[in-house]
């Protein structure tokens, strides 16, 4: 089959964030079996970090383009105006741009694709440019759900903006997604929230392709706590800031001489102050398995956010044992004290950390059962089958019609 993947920003593996990285898995995985061609905005990454995605995109996809993505002042006030009177999510609204509406009509009648694939919710409405082509909606994170989290932490006027805020994505999302043949999320609670908002929608949990290419597991480095995680996205900063402020300390308390390394491109000037608490920065790491690989314990302590949490199932995979929160370990399957622990309380997360530092046998355990679990339930192949399925489905569905 052609598809054309349309996107708001180029993947890859050295992206630096959990979407690039696991959006080019998936389109590397199609493109095994499929002509794949990419159409995104550029200019939203470094440059030497788009230049290398484009590169590792290439190498996979019949065609790679991209058109600017143009943010100026008139633009921002009027997707502001448009957020707050609840016509258009902030963010959908910049992307909402002429040259890519262009591109993409250019790219349905050079490519005539049997398929159009469009990631990211903010990228929902140029369905309306897809005439009879089928489309799929692949919504990695569900604002629906997502915003509806961070709502619920936040007071003041800020509370009242998160809430207007939520309603418009919500809006939209149901708007949008019912012109889709199908809607594809990461995680059953996903998808069972967008399927109660939007009955008209057809809404599949399909999980992630993330099992090849990781090493085989390694011994970790003694009394390691690490997080990996991209900070322009609010989820890890606010799971973070809840790590540093409440958690950390405690575990510290308990266990002086344990360090905790934390993973991402340009970390906020708030948390690098942390340093000297027993806390580190290692900037991006070129193999994230090696990192997760690494630590004596891998934390994913996020308190809002939607989806497969992606960076969880990375450190399964590489091997590490898991302490999550509820949040944390969504999507992933997993089962407090099987393959991971789980607590959400500071004083029970801190806890959890402490035993696995200091009961290696408990580390051992934990760390084999996730590896078996996130390899079994995460298989590439396994996710291929089920896209195969869905592509087989909507192709008699559109004959009959």
């Amino acid at each position: 089959m052609k598809i054309l993947v349309v996107a708001p920003f180029l993947s890859g593996l050295d992206s630096g964030n959990g979407g690039g990285v696991v959006t080019f898995r998936q389109i590397a995985a199609l493109a095994s079996q499929h002509a794949v061609s990419f159409l995104s905005f550029s200019g939203v990454m470094a440059r030497d970090i788009e230049e290398k995605c484009t590169q590792a995109l290439a190498q996979v996809c019949e065609g790679v383009e991209t058109v600017p993505l143009i943010i100026d002042r008139i633009r921002v006030a009027k997707a502001a105006f448009g957020s707050l009177s609840l016509s258009k999510p902030h963010l959908a609204a910049l992307c909402w741009q002429a040259s890519m509406q262009n591109a993409l009509r250019e790219h349905l009648a050079r490519l005539k694709p049997d398929v159009v694939w469009i990631q990211f919710p903010q990228m929902a409405q140029y369905v309306t440019l897809c005439g009879d082509t089928p489309c799929i909606m692949d919504v990695q994170d569900a604002y629906t759900l997502s915003g509806f989290r961070h709502a619920q932490r936040v007071r003041g006027i800020g509370g009242v903006r998160a809430w207007l805020d939520w309603v418009c994505w919500a809006r939209y999302e149901a708007r949008h997604y019912a012109g889709f043949s199908a809607v594809l999320t990461l995680s059953e609670q996903d998808a069972n929230v967008l399927s109660a908002m939007n009955p008209a929608s057809v809404t599949l949990s399909m999980g992630l392709p993330l099992t090849e290419g990781v090493p085989p597991a390694s011994a970790p480095v003694p009394m390691r706590v690490g997080f990996a995680g991209a900070f322009g996205h609010r989820p890890n900063r606010e799971g973070l800031q809840w790590f540093l402020d409440q958690v950390w300390p405690r575990v510290l308390a308990r266990v002086p001489h344990a360090s905790f390394v934390v993973a991402g491109r340009n970390p906020p000037p708030e948390f690098v102050a942390r340093v000297g608490e027993g806390v580190s920065f290692s900037g991006f790491v070129p193999d994230i398995f090696t990192f997760y690989a690494n630590n004596s314990v891998t934390v994913v302590p996020l308190v809002s956010g939607g989806g497969v949490k992606i960076k969880t199932v990375e450190a399964m995979l590489a091997g590490s044992a898991v302490v999550a929160t509820r949040i944390g370990a969504e999507g992933t399957g997993a089962r407090h004290r099987q393959e991971v622990l789980v607590e959400d309380e500071p004083a029970a997360f801190a806890d959890a950390i402490v035993s696995v530092l200091q009961d290696a046998g408990l580390r051992g355990r934990l760390a084999d059962a996730a590896r078996s679990h996130a390899g079994s339930q995460f298989a590439t192949e396994a996710w291929r089958a089920r896209i195969a399925d869905i592509f087989s489905r909507m192709v008699k569905s559109h004959g009959e019609h």
